[in-house]
């Protein structure tokens, strides 16, 4: 693990848990949407090779 993450982890057990859960959860929901959007961009993508394909040749 990352020191980062250590560091993090002991401070959930302080005061500043609110805020350490604040930005873990702010962090997944960005990588989530992230990752939302690469799968829809990545179907859109093969939809149009399966349809068009042979104007690639």
């Amino acid at each position: 693990m990352k020191t980062t993450h250590l560091v993090l982890d002991a401070l959930c057990w302080t005061p500043f848990a609110k805020i350490i859960r604040y930005t873990r959860m702010k962090k997944i929901n960005k990588t989530t949407s992230e990752n939302y959007d690469i799968k829809k961009i990545n179907e859109l993508l093969n939809k149009i090779l399966t349809v068009h394909g042979d104007m690639l040749s």
